[in-house]
């Protein structure tokens, strides 16, 4: 998202339109990087949303809903304890840069929420009268910047500043021209992006573009009349910024976006160009269709990563121990040598590094070579080949215990990554998280409250031809309680067979026997939902749920089951549509 001073400014006249007066009712903390500010204003709940996500900092008039978790975080609590009952005074966007600054008044206390927006660096402050920090959504120690620090006590120090002019104060052709380095050597659209502030690489190339001029053209090399163009369409496009005169847009290419901006772009050539009544709008549409896609791709990427991980370290564990495993079968071996050498001691000496003995234990009695340790007896010789025996015997138990483990742990994390891949939505990946949380593959957090909040996700919900309910389960956890707990006696559960899927349960109320045409759609189900969603003939196991049960120990997901039998069906995306409960 191209997020520049101008896109920010058209927001913060959005926010001053409607929201300067408002009261400030609660605030909450979404997630880690996400604010809602609940207002009242005009009679009106109104939502400010603030975000400080690397992919997609913004600040904008919300109409999306959101699920409020339970218990808030330190930096919400805070936020609410200082302005809960508090009014919005003014909001200003200092020097064109990318920070808004919005100013509260509180029963004659004055505060300063400022929202910096400058991606990786983005963040969000509280201020008093004072301008000493009360709080940041990202301390900063002295360790990790030891310019600008940000943390409670300090007094707020605006971000580094660009040695950059600011475009409103830009008032004739003359002096825009009398800024730009008449030698300036690159492209013409950067002369504009480097000598004055807020301008992105679009903005700066659309300025360009409207005065006629090729934006790649070096500036250098445009004649008197060509940079006059250029300043006349520079003073033009900030005379909309002025007089607050956007029209905010989404433009499409190959149903991509494009670009997004506060005004179109004519330099772009777009298939399809979407108007917006106002940029708060078009910001909850571009997140909630495009930005929310990509997030989800992000998050499933980082968990695949963590996943993939262990994934490894198991299979070469496995692997090492199956090699130490084919070694302890082959135990006899050294038994063999130590009693060849105990039946041969009269023959041997101290010293010898070898020795060669008739094999009285192969029918052509060969003869074999034993290694000897020469700094040991012929007796202690024997001995050692002795011990290396009882120890290959007795690890035998363990390696066998141990591989075990290992290929459980395997199932269970290609279960995970499949439910990973299959996401729908942050919240999926979220429970998904925190199972493996639980499971000690991801550092736990340390929690201040036992209430985790938020609202677990239910299974996923289908209603079969014949009028019964499929449930489907998201993860693994959801996965065991759906089958132990939600699932009934008489309900019928499948799965692929021997292959990575999720559960799948078709609710019986009745006795009767289930219509085929419900058993075979929810087989198509559980095929589309497994490791086998792109493959044809699908193997799926069926049986009454109480025929399923979970070994003692297992990990979440994983059962074993009896009295089954098995339909071969294809995967349908079609029948997942139709199927699917609202």
């Amino acid at each position: 998202m191209a997020f520049d001073g101008i896109m920010l400014s058209a927001l913060k006249d959005n926010l001053k339109e409607n929201i300067l007066g408002a009261r400030i009712e609660k605030t909450y903390q979404i997630e880690k990087k996400l604010i809602i500010i609940n207002l009242r204003h005009n009679n009106q709940n109104l939502k400010l949303l603030i975000s400080t996500d690397p992919q997609g900092a913004r600040i904008n008039l919300s109409q999306l809903d959101f699920d409020y978790p339970s218990y808030p975080p330190d930096f919400c609590m805070l936020l609410r304890k200082y302005l809960k009952n508090s009014y919005i005074q003014n909001i200003t966007q200092k020097d064109f840069e990318r920070v808004i600054q919005i100013e509260i008044e509180k029963r004659g206390k004055k505060y300063t929420l400022i929202a910096e927006l400058m991606g990786k660096y983005s963040n969000l402050i509280l201020l008093d009268d004072n301008d000493i920090i009360l709080d940041a959504m990202k301390r900063i120690t002295e360790e990790q910047n030891k310019e600008r620090q940000l943390y409670p006590g300090q007094k707020y120090q605006a971000p580094p500043g660009q040695d950059k002019y600011n475009p409103l104060t830009i008032k004739t052709p003359e002096e825009f021209l009398t800024l730009i380095d008449e030698e300036f050597e690159q492209a013409a659209y950067r002369a504009v992006m480097y000598n004055f502030r807020g301008i992105g690489p679009y903005s700066a190339r659309e300025i360009v573009y409207r005065a006629e001029i090729d934006p790649s053209q070096n500036y250098d090399k445009l004649n008197a009349s060509q940079q006059r163009d250029l300043a006349e369409s520079f003073i033009k496009i900030f005379e909309l910024v002025k007089n607050n005169n956007y029209k905010a847009v989404i433009a499409l290419k190959d149903e991509e976006v494009d670009y997004i901006s506060a005004f179109p772009l004519e330099h772009r050539d777009p298939d399809k160009i979407m108007d917006f009544e106002n940029i708060s709008k078009m910001m909850d549409y571009y997140y909630l269709n495009f930005l929310k896609d990509k997030e989800l791709k992000k998050s499933i990427n980082n968990l695949k990563k963590i996943v993939q991980n262990y994934l490894n370290k198991n299979l070469k564990k496995q692997k090492k121990l199956k090699k130490q495993l084919k070694e302890s079968k082959n135990a006899d071996k050294y038994k063999k040598k130590g009693e060849l050498i105990k039946s041969n001691i009269y023959q041997l000496e101290k010293g010898q590094k070898e020795a060669v003995l008739t094999d009285y234990y192969s029918e052509a009695q060969n003869e074999i070579k034993i290694k000897l340790d020469p700094a040991l007896t012929p007796a202690e010789n024997a001995q050692k080949y002795f011990k290396k025996y009882n120890k290959l015997q007795k690890s035998v138990k363990h390696l066998k215990r141990e591989i075990a483990k290992l290929r459980h742990e395997e199932k269970y994390l290609n279960q995970v990554m499949l439910n990973i891949e299959q996401a729908e939505s942050l919240e999926d990946l979220a429970e998904i998280r925190e199972e493996l949380k639980e499971e000690n593959y991801i550092k736990k957090q340390k929690q201040k409250s036992k209430n985790k909040g938020g609202k677990k996700l239910p299974p996923r919900k289908f209603i079969s031809s014949n009028g019964y309910q499929i449930l489907i389960g998201r993860n693994n956890k959801q996965n065991d309680k759906l089958t132990k707990k939600i699932a009934n006696n008489g309900d019928i559960w499948l799965h692929t067979k021997t292959i990575a899927g999720s559960h799948v349960i078709i609710k019986r109320d009745t006795s009767k026997e289930v219509p085929d045409t419900t058993l075979n759609e929810a087989a198509s189900l559980a095929a589309y939902f497994s490791k086998a969603r792109d493959s044809k003939n699908v193997p799926i196991d069926y049986t009454e749920v109480e025929n399923v049960n979970k070994p003692k120990g297992a990990r979440p997901g994983l059962v074993y089951y009896e009295n089954y039998q098995t339909i071969y069906i294809d995967p349908d995306p079609e029948l997942v549509k139709k199927l699917a409960k609202d």
